[in-house]
């Protein structure tokens, strides 16, 4: 199968200008598989002949490498220690510090379920609160197609499940779900809710550009990266979190998936909540040979 791999990631290379590299062999011939097995495609061979005559397909399967799932509030243990903890104390040194914006970053934000989970806690606390404060998410992806749904905001009620009665009521309204749909339910982001977060394409694995364009500068008091680092290689998972590093402010915060913990940790950051996925204190990156 390895020779099957190269040859796919040459394909799309040559013919469509994607590079693959980065995804982890295995990973990618599963996705790989799966499309072969969607498209009936007897053999690798004959499958290399649909993406060469299919520009649909190839479409298909560099989207089924984004990985897109995701939901409210999806790690349960991670968020109660962020509207618990480590918001109200962001929230408190920014007012100590006499600063008036919260900058976050969610990168690969897939179809923005994430951050809108972050500006529901952000803004309950300052709604709450009665706080002098604003909020910039800069929510990002390589997927167009998912940030395009993100901007929308408009979700089947089964990605739902973790929001609770009131941010139901708070947050979201119901619309007319056959037009979005079919016959599932479906809910609405407030737009009040959007203006916190700017939604744009960024590739967090290229070699090219430090920071979401929008955020000028970085300088993040907090980064998302969830469920995106196993997915690939060693080098380019130290890539990403160099370039997150350099993206974050002094002592601030790194949430990951909790698959990634011992990946990050290895990186240099220090897991705050035990095995909350919540990190902090970035030491200098170190490039690691391997």
């Amino acid at each position: 199968m390895n020779n099957g791999v190269a040859v796919i990631r040459d394909l799309l290379f040559q013919f469509n200008g994607i590079d693959t590299n980065g995804f982890e062999e295995a990973f990618f011939m599963k996705c790989v598989q799966n499309r072969m097995s969607k498209t009936s495609s007897n053999s690798l061979n004959g499958y290399c002949n649909l993406l060469k005559s299919n520009k649909e397909e190839t479409h298909s399967l560099v989207n089924s490498l984004n990985n897109t799932f995701s939901e409210f509030f999806r790690n349960t243990l991670t968020f109660a220690y962020l509207e618990q903890i480590v918001l109200p104390s962001l929230i408190e040194k920014k007012r100590k510090e006499k600063q008036k914006e919260i900058r976050i970053w969610s990168a690969a934000c897939a179809s923005g379920q994430e951050p809108y989970s972050i500006a529901i806690l952000i803004d309950e606390l300052i709604r709450i609160h009665h706080l002098d404060l604003s909020c910039r998410i800069f929510a990002t992806d390589i997927n167009q197609s998912e940030l395009e749904i993100a901007k929308k905001g408009i979700y089947q009620v089964s990605s739902l499940g973790k929001v609770n009665i009131n941010r139901l009521n708070t947050y979201f309204t119901r619309v007319n779900q056959m037009e979005y749909y079919g016959h599932f339910e479906a809910y609405a982001i407030s737009s009040d809710l959007k203006q916190y977060i700017d939604f744009s394409v960024f590739d967090l694995a290229s070699e090219e550009g430090a920071c979401p364009q929008a955020s000028i500068y970085g300088n993040f008091d907090m980064i998302i990266c969830s469920n995106v680092l196993f997915y690939y290689k060693p080098e380019y998972r130290y890539r990403m979190l160099a370039k997150i590093g350099n993206c974050l402010n002094s002592n601030a915060w790194l949430i990951t998936g909790e698959a990634e913990r011992e990946i990050v940790k290895e990186n240099n950051y220090t897991e705050e909540f035990f095995s909350s996925g919540i990190f902090r204190n970035f030491k200098p990156y170190e490039n690691k040979s391997h």
